[in-house]
């Protein structure tokens, strides 16, 4: 089974921030430490410290959600990620962040689709139904059911869903992979939106 460290874990989170694939309102990341734990970053990482953590400080957490080790208390965004982990067993690496261009596809109705030729093997990123709680169980397996409807796809490369009004959550089978998903989705969704605006520009 893929595991990582609590380093590795470190080092895309703040990778995450810096370069703008999400903000201070809130992310979550999360990866297997072992067939039965998860480390995970806990509640307001980045409003409280900008991510500026060390690696003692990520939680450690069996799958009852019992913190074993650690510093701080477990994210809202904790029982979507675990219900992703339960279901699917090759899934390595769980990330939820707020893009800043990508995020402006969570405030439509339609999927975003795939522009580039780095998406096409990922298809259209769909966005949650806005009647769903956040986090809440529904919610959780609506996620699922998703990710269900994209495999093999899914099992292979990963996949993303935008929760409405809000951001994004990627699943991948190494953490590897959330990181490229997560960047890929923030270029398309930037190639979208200048292309939109080049066209008005010739028009």
């Amino acid at each position: 089974m893929y595991t990582i460290t609590r380093q590795e874990l470190l080092e895309v989170c703040v990778l995450v921030y810096d370069r703008h694939l999400t903000n201070a309102a809130g992310s979550n990341f999360s990866g297997r430490a072992s067939s039965t734990t998860v480390y995970l970053t806990p509640t307001g990482n980045a409003k409280r410290n900008r991510l500026n953590m060390s690696p003692d400080d990520l939680l450690l957490v069996d799958m009852q959600g019992n913190i074993l080790d650690g510093k701080g208390d477990l994210s809202v965004s904790w029982p979507t990620h675990l219900r992703i982990y339960q279901e699917f067993d090759y899934i390595g690496a769980v990330i939820h962040a707020h893009p800043r261009s990508a995020t402006a596809f969570a405030c439509q109705t339609s999927p975003m689709p795939p522009l580039l030729d780095a998406m096409k093997k990922f298809g259209e990123i769909p966005v949650l139904p806005r009647h769903f709680k956040v986090d809440s169980p529904e919610f959780g397996q609506c996620i699922v059911d998703i990710f269900k409807a994209t495999e093999p796809s899914f099992k292979k490369y990963g996949h993303g869903v935008f929760y409405p009004y809000h951001g994004l959550t990627v699943a991948a089978p190494t953490l590897d992979d959330a990181y490229d998903l997560l960047e890929r989705i923030e270029f398309n969704a930037s190639a979208i939106i200048n292309s939109k605006m080049l066209e008005l520009r010739s028009a």
